[in-house]
């Protein structure tokens, strides 16, 4: 009876504590105000107490995962409770190594300090021993949370220094000495602007008082934080320029900014060079809606041009809510017109839409929006690739007339950019789709695209988009593609007239889709299935930095190594560097003196950037990392005379 009555006792228990688990897995410890070191004890200890027929068992309550911060020494202890007498610690699994533990107090510490951007996971397996003989274990993770940081060494693509690079045997370009007005993260808006008392960032661009036509503004290294307007106004013949200093590192991060761009540009008659624009707030996934404003989302924009007459040169934006915009209006009149983006690297910018509600989600969050109605907005040299929505997504929903003609979408000059997977950020399967979009619901008129390169397995890049505005047809009117080579699919979307659309000496390698009569066949055309061997290569000056290069390379004969011709970009003697776009701020993929000889890249050794929050989004079984197939290079060298 006393037996049949514990049996029905331990019964109960067993519901209620799955109901208990069951209720605080779904809530959170801040609900019951317990730290989560406590409810994980909590939990350990009454589930194998009643679990095991109210047996006390040793257990071990410490966490389970440890997220800790980089560049910092630390330890933790491993807890445990119901030992009988003293107990003994052991540590073994596939990590143990890079760690010692204390056999006598379970102090585990690690033997260096940790380095995200060398190693950010590490597992280890931890063993309790009481005197008793009673053994547990437990399977730990310890996370490296990444801290935004000035790279070290100043081996990165962007950072040109004699010190930092082999000997040129040649004459290199000299290094600028830099005069003009200077900004630091640690200045201040009552100083003089000079070297020796920078201006803080925000100060230095609000004000044409103090950065005036034909001046240079100099942005001390380090990292802004921060959100920053700027209303620099140069002229046509006196541009106003913002340059690190040189050979420095300098970025924004808008981590911890209420809202706001990394850098909006509402000026004109300025270029903006080199700077990194990212942020780390890790929520890339909206539970709200489909909306392009979810409450839930609290990133950032990356940089946002308004003004007219503006460049932004040589910039890296990514982990953003877009990358590069380029508007096309302005309530004060500054209407966006010659706009340049060139020579940017932009990937990984977006959030994924998965409303809770179970109804339809996107991808959100493009590389560049763009809109342009009158002068010529030029996309040139740039690297895109990954991210949530489009690549280049040039479009316009909202009716704009002028003289009665439809407007928006007009004078695009997209060149010798290379863009590939674009929406491959999106954790869920599938979500690739525009690598570059030109259409929307106004008339593409005026376009040139030319000398680019594109690879994705099943985007695109897409001509068109809707063929009325709430009902009101309309014709797209021209457009020219000349010298692309796109291994990926090209789109063609009504409506455009017949022939409206020329096409000369471009490569399709899968499938060209819609309707084809919109083509003018000028010649010298390929539209075949994607090679299985071979090699194509191409090689990119940087129009603004005499010291930089992009090399594109499709490896069909996956080699590990491809050799390149670096004549094309440098001369004999010059000291270089050659950096994966997957990895700018790391180690060179290799570096030298150019020789005259041919120089062997590797391929695929370089593990894809992940958007920051949703480590394992991109992911190589889906198609998300071309490795030896397919891969993008910037290369640093000495410019020699």
């Amino acid at each position: 009876m006393i037996t049949s009555f514990k049996n029905t006792i331990v019964t109960l228990c067993k519901a209620c504590i799955f109901l208990c688990l069951t209720y605080t897995t779904a809530s959170t410890a801040k609900d019951h105000d317990l730290t989560q070191t406590q409810l994980d004890a909590f939990l350990g200890i009454i589930t194998n107490f009643i679990l095991d027929d109210g047996e006390r068992v040793l257990t071990i309550t410490s966490l389970s995962t440890v997220v800790l911060e980089e560049n910092k020494p630390f330890s933790f202890s491993i807890h445990s409770v119901y030992a009988e007498g003293n107990v003994s610690y052991e540590m073994y699994g596939t990590d143990s190594a890079y760690f010692t533990l204390n056999p006598n107090t379970g102090q585990v510490s690690i033997k260096s300090l940790p380095d995200y951007e060398i190693k950010n996971r590490y597992s280890i397996i931890v063993k309790v021993t009481d005197s008793e003989g009673n053994v547990a274990t437990k399977s730990i993770t310890i996370v490296i949370k990444n801290v935004f940081e000035v790279p070290v060494g100043k081996t990165a693509f962007n950072m040109y220094d004699e010190s930092t690079f082999s000997p040129s045997t040649c004459t290199p370009l000299s290094i600028v000495d830099p005069i003009g007005i200077f900004a630091s993260p640690s200045g201040s808006s009552s100083a003089t602007g000079t070297k020796a008392d920078p201006l803080d960032l925000q100060t230095a661009l609000l004000s044409n008082n103090i950065v005036k036509d034909g001046d240079t503004l100099w942005l001390m290294e380090g990292i802004y934080k921060g959100t920053y307007s700027s209303e620099l106004r140069g002229s046509e013949n006196n541009p106003i320029e913002v340059r690190p200093y040189p050979g420095k590192y300098v970025a924004i991060d808008t981590t911890d900014a209420v809202s706001g761009s990394g850098l909006r540009i509402n000026g004109t008659w300025t270029n903006y060079y080199g700077i990194e624009v990212t942020s780390f707030d890790g929520n890339r996934v909206s539970y709200v809606d489909n909306s392009s404003n979810p409450s839930d989302i609290t990133l950032n924009a990356g940089v946002n041009i308004l003004g007219s007459t503006n460049k932004v040169i040589n910039f890296v934006s990514h982990d953003n809510v877009s990358g590069i915009d380029a508007w096309s209006k302005r309530h004060d009149g500054f209407t966006g017109i010659d706009t340049e983006i060139y020579g940017s690297v932009i990937y990984n910018n977006g959030w994924s839409a998965q409303p809770s509600d179970g109804s339809y989600g996107r991808g959100h969050g493009h590389a560049m929006y763009t809109q342009n109605h009158d002068g010529i907005k030029k996309i040139t040299n740039n690297v895109i690739f990954y991210g949530f929505g489009t690549g280049i997504h040039a479009y316009q929903t909202g009716k704009v007339v002028q003289d009665g003609i439809l407007r928006g979408i007009e004078n695009f000059d997209i060149q010798d950019n290379t863009w590939f997977l674009t929406g491959a950020s999106d954790i869920r399967k599938g979500m690739k789709k525009y690598d570059c979009l030109v259409g929307g619901y106004q008339p593409v008129k005026n376009l040139v695209l030319k000398n680019n390169q594109g690879y994705s397995d099943i985007g695109r890049t897409m001509l068109g988009y809707a063929s009325n505005y709430k009902g009101v047809q309309f014709y797209n009117e021209n457009a020219l593609l000349e010298n692309n080579y796109l291994v990926q699919n090209l789109k063609l979307q009504r409506n455009w007239d017949n022939g409206a659309i020329g096409i000369k000496n471009t490569s399709v390698f899968h499938g060209i889709t819609g309707d084809q009569n919109f083509l003018n066949d000028l010649g010298g055309n390929v539209n075949t299935s994607e090679p299985t061997s071979g090699k194509k290569i191409f090689y990119i000056k940087n129009a603004y930095d005499k010291r930089r290069g992009r090399i594109t390379i499709f490896n069909f004969d996956r080699d590990a190594t491809v050799s390149v011709d670096l004549s094309q970009l440098m001369k004999v003697g010059s000291a270089y560097r050659v950096h994966s776009v997957f990895d700018l701020y790391g180690e060179a993929v290799v570096s030298g003196v150019y020789t005259g000889s041919t120089v062997d890249i590797p391929m695929g050794t370089v593990l894809p950037p992940q958007p920051y929050g949703l480590e394992g989004a991109i992911n190589a079984s889906e198609g998300d990392d071309p490795k030896e197939l397919f891969g993008v290079f910037i290369v640093t060298h000495a410019a020699c005379q």
